[in-house]
């Protein structure tokens, strides 16, 4: 049988082998067991002492022996309810130990003058950080890479962001304009560059943060987090909306 579910509920290889063999051999002397399994006896001792803590194997003693079996296979349900209780447990005091996570992270902020991405992954983490941040968007460089690549995420990422209202000023290249990106892009300004300004990047200014993105089908970034930088890109982009035409 595939055993590969009872691995994803945290049991062993071995675990799992010696719950399987004791549901066959039903009330068993560990000689049984042991002969079946075909492991070292002390081993097998260990796992049955591991399995008896999560409920999953009991015992009984006759003539001075000791007879196990397998629980009831409805006890894999309860002992997936107690992983889903650990896992509540410990989200709770996560929660409780974010807060000094996100103070050594702001400490240390400066000294983090930009990170890379890769891959389409790598770019969501930038998407999800300008929900996050909240500030006005600014782009410039865009030739729809972003709904081309990422299509259903595209549009459920515009969606939360209008939800959010956070207003975006995009300066898109020539060539999209027949795509009428205005009626897909509500809460936006729009406006063009000629195609003698097409760049082979676009530029993401929101906040204290400035991400340049290559697009391909395996894309990259770099995320720099600074005040100064990303108040000069704003500078350069306002320079750019003047030039650009609706």
């Amino acid at each position: 049988m595939d055993t590969a579910l009872l691995e994803e509920l945290g049991l062993t290889k071995n675990e799992i082998k010696v719950y399987l063999a004791l549901l066959e051999l039903g009330s068993t002397a560990a000689g049984s067991l042991i002969k079946k399994v075909g492991m070292h006896r002390a081993a097998v001792y260990d796992i049955i002492d591991l399995l008896t803590g999560k409920g999953l194997v009991s015992y009984v003693i006759k003539a001075n022996r000791k007879y196990f079996e397998a629980q009831d296979p409805d006890r894999l349900l309860e002992y997936l309810e107690s992983k889903k209780q650990d896992l509540i447990d410990k989200e709770e005091k996560l929660k409780q130990f974010l807060p000094e996570l996100q103070l050594k992270r702001k400490l240390s902020k400066e000294e983090q003058e930009g990170t890379l991405y890769k891959s389409k992954k790598g770019l969501k983490s930038i998407f999800e950080d300008i929900l996050k941040e909240g500030k006005p968007w600014f782009v410039f460089g865009a030739t729809g890479e972003f709904k081309e690549l990422f299509h259903a995420y595209f549009i459920h990422f515009h969606e939360r962001r209008i939800e959010l209202k956070i207003p975006l000023k995009i300066i898109f290249n020539e060539v999209v304009r027949k795509q009428k990106r205005e009626e897909e892009l509500k809460l936006s300004q729009i406006k063009y560059l000629p195609k003698s300004y097409l760049s082979p990047s676009t530029t993401y200014i929101y906040g204290d943060k400035v991400a340049i993105i290559n697009w391909s089908s395996d894309p990259i970034a770099f995320l720099m987090r600074s005040k100064q930088v990303a108040d000069s890109y704003r500078s350069f982009f306002d320079i750019l909306w003047k030039t650009a035409t609706p």
